[in-house]
């Protein structure tokens, strides 16, 4: 059928096959997210030792997650947790960037007549299923059967574009101009915001003779810059490692880009031998176009990760926040067997180390309450996430010099540290809960009067100080220290009842009682006071160390129920 214009296309069925393409994907990637999901950030932090390492554990997490925008997020958030160096998350994004081209491989396999059936299995599982990790697996196999019928239906469509009248001297000009394609390719990736549907599109349009192969690589290369807009919007108003991770991005797929265009003809030929080797179809052969891009630019960046990593500390320098430096605790597992009391006294400097990361913690949840400045809320998420992994650590490495032939003063000192420790994460933990109320009420729009917020200050001070003075007590065993913190221990649980009475007289008088503030009010002093109790634990239990039989047991809960 020969058309005369565009508007004679079935945009109607160009739009819905897009639609639930995209949908498709995202559905697929959220469902592959939550099954797999909360086992990604373990192994990000256990097989990122070199950038190498990195390299797979990207290309393993995106191919799983089906987004190399979570990945980097993930490595992101371990920069800035000191974590991960910068180094390791630049391998990681590489990574990433292979990872991402599953997408493209699955469509290369072109099951448009299975894929109906694949989803009809999908939503099958996902009714009836009760357990909810079936239920993503239901969500992954129709995610994955949309996807095709989405291809399907825009490809019977966008075939037809061959007929249109002028069309084919575009794609002619395209051609001979490919950095037009990579223009077009940059601008509409932008505005898909993922470059695993245009790339898809790609391929529906290759597959059908609506354009050539030279055209089609100048597109990708385009979908690949054009992505970059994902890590663009991410980083605006982020950390600086989120700056730095975002322009090596755009550096890495810009770069590679410029050479892959500047050798666009034997670039081509390479793709065309490659595809006539495994006996691709058109389909798989813009997949193994993406792959074999990715795959060469990961190649020439790798052996210069750490040179790529000091030019962008030098064109965007500085540190994320004071947690920066704090994340890295040192625990030698050698210390162990040959020094116990070393290793001992290594794990006393991490939970100080994790006791400043608490205290920075509750620090910024009182900045969030008196700015309302989400940065300070994410500080506070950040803290916590980083105190989690830092509890991992040391309560890991206190087990493994517990069951070493240790002398009983060691042994003793190690039933401390782990009641300490306890103590530190359980500050933390209600730490963040303050940050979460705070979030609530200024979500809800509402907020405290000036009397309220003050009295909340109040006992915010006493509490962050509290906190200090127990670390102190516990670095130094000052005994004269813990003396002053009982006192200051016992105005924290007057204040808290006095405080109480404050509130319920505004209430009296018809002041805020309907507000999400007024709610939670008592909940946050209460929060408060039990921060205050944990932190004299610290004190109490390095002052006056809980006595232990011979022999050596760890029960986190059974710890935390002690105090």
């Amino acid at each position: 059928m020969n058309l005369s214009s565009l508007s004679s296309l079935q945009w109607n069925l160009i739009a819905g096959g897009l639609a639930i393409f995209l949908f498709g994907i995202s559905l697929m990637g959220d469902a592959l997210t939550n099954f797999a999901g909360p086992k990604m950030r373990g192994l990000v932090e256990k097989y990122t030792s070199n950038p190498i390492k990195g390299v797979l554990v990207g290309i393993v997490i995106t191919g799983l997650i089906q987004s190399s925008s979570a990945t980097t997020v993930i490595a992101i958030s371990f920069v800035r947790a000191g974590i991960m160096s910068l180094e390791q998350a630049i391998g990681v994004t590489l990574g990433a960037n292979i990872g991402t081209t599953v997408t493209s491989i699955l469509i290369g396999f072109n099951l448009g007549y299975f894929s109906y059936f694949i989803a009809l299995v999908g939503v099958l599982v996902f009714m009836f299923s009760a357990k909810r990790k079936n239920k993503y697996i239901g969500e992954i196999f129709i995610g994955f059967g949309l996807l095709f019928i989405g291809l399907e239906m825009m490809g019977a469509s966008l075939e037809e574009l061959k007929n249109i009248p002028g069309f084919e001297e575009v794609v002619a000009n395209v051609g001979q101009k490919p950095v037009l394609g990579v223009l077009i390719g940059t601008v509409l990736t932008a505005l898909l915001q993922s470059s695993s549907a245009f790339i898809g599109i790609t391929q529906s349009l290759f597959a059908t003779g609506a354009i050539k192969l030279n055209v089609a690589l100048a597109l990708m290369f385009g979908a690949n810059i054009g992505t970059c807009i994902t890590a663009i919007l991410a980083s605006l108003g982020g950390s600086l490692s989120a700056k730095r991770t975002s322009l090596f991005h755009i550096l890495f797929n810009v770069s590679i880009s410029i050479v892959f265009l500047a050798i666009l003809g034997p670039y081509q030929k390479l793709v065309e031998f490659i595809a006539g080797a495994i006996g691709a179809n058109k389909l798989m052969t813009i997949a193994v176009g993406h792959f074999t891009f990715n795959f060469v630019g990961m190649i020439l960046f790798l052996p210069f990760i750490k040179l790529v990593a000091r030019i962008l500390r030098k064109i965007i320098p500085g540190k994320d926040s004071i947690l920066t430096d704090l994340g890295n605790i040192e625990l030698d597992e050698k210390l162990i067997s040959t020094f116990p009391a070393a290793a001992l006294s290594q794990t006393k400097t991490a939970i100080i180390q994790e006791s400043v990361v608490a205290l920075e913690n509750i620090k910024a949840t009182k900045s969030y309450l008196n700015t309302k400045d989400k940065k300070y809320y994410d500080t506070a998420k950040e803290a916590e996430s980083m105190v989690n992994d830092m509890d991992t650590k040391i309560q890991a490495y206190l087990l493994t010099l517990a069951q070493s032939q240790s002398p009983p003063d060691i042994e003793r000192d190690m039933q401390t540290y782990l009641q300490v420790q306890i103590n530190v994460e359980r500050i933390s933990d209600l730490s963040e809960n303050l940050a979460d109320y705070y979030h609530e009420i200024y979500e809800t729009g509402t907020g405290y009067g000036e009397e309220a917020l003050a009295d909340l200050n109040d006992i915010c001070d006493l509490v962050i100080n509290n906190i200090a003075m127990a670390v102190e007590v516990f670095e130094e065993e000052d005994v004269a220290k813990y003396n002053k913190l009982s006192e200051d221990e016992a105005a924290l649980d007057l204040m808290e009842v006095k405080l109480r009475k404050s509130h319920y007289r505004r209430l009296r008088k018809g002041l805020d009682m309907t507000t999400m503030a007024s709610y939670v009010y008592n909940d946050i002093l209460s929060t408060m006071e039990r921060i205050g109790d944990h932190a004299f634990n610290i004190a109490r239990i390095t002052v006056d160390p809980v006595k232990t039989h011979t022999g050596y047991h760890i029960e986190g809960e059974e710890n935390m129920e002690l105090f």
